[in-house]
């Protein structure tokens, strides 16, 4: 907020608190207090204590700004529905993070949150894995069932009492890389059977 913003939202305040004193001093050191904020944000929170009693203090108004900015960050995802889809490989934890943290602050700062079309959210699924990164993305242990204790794909070896343990020998070993090859295959055809279902199903609603 700068300085003639500041008198603006002075100027709001005592006309929202007649019974309120203010001199020509106080627009300065409210600017002290609130310049980090919005006079949007500002203005909501000054009318929304007003509303509760007849004297608005600066610590009132950043309290409320807080809780204003709060319930635009928490519900910036809509009914089961994200408005946004973090523009950050997950697989980057801190990268997928940071992405998440502008989310959330652009909702608190009341920007439109805008829809990525399903055809973008997938425009990667099913594309070609090249040779080089195919060796280094090879699947370790967990990527088969183990044949000794029967653990899922992606399900950590148990011992006979229950316990999660290391993977058996049996499930470490090499897999065959013609069954590999092959299950890679089978599951680029599936991406492409979604994206062209996904692509379809958006054509007809527009």
């Amino acid at each position: 907020m700068t300085p003639d913003e500041t008198v603006v939202l002075a100027r709001y305040v005592r006309a929202l608190c007649p019974q309120q004193k203010f001199d020509e001093y106080t627009p300065d050191a409210w600017h002290d207090v609130l310049a980090d904020f919005g006079l949007a944000d500002a203005r909501a929170a000054a009318a929304a204590v007003a509303r509760r009693q007849p004297f608005v203090s600066p610590a009132e108004i950043i309290d409320e700004i807080r809780k204003i900015r709060d319930d635009r960050a928490s519900s910036y995802q809509g009914p089961g529905l994200s408005a946004e889809i973090p523009d950050a490989d997950p697989d980057d934890v801190q990268a997928y993070l940071s992405a998440l943290r502008g989310m959330r602050t652009r909702a608190a700062d009341g920007l439109e949150m805008k829809k990525r079309p399903i055809a973008q959210l997938l425009a990667g699924v099913g594309r070609e894995i090249p040779d080089e990164q195919r060796a280094v993305r090879r699947p370790g242990p967990l990527g088969a069932e183990c044949p000794k204790c029967k653990a899922a794909i992606g399900r950590p070896c148990r011992t006979p009492g229950g316990a999660e343990r290391a993977p058996h020998t049996a499930r470490s070993s090499d897999t065959d890389p013609v069954a590999e090859r092959a299950e890679m295959e089978r599951r680029r055809a599936a991406s492409a059977r979604h994206l062209a279902r996904a692509e379809s199903d958006e054509e007809a609603a527009s």
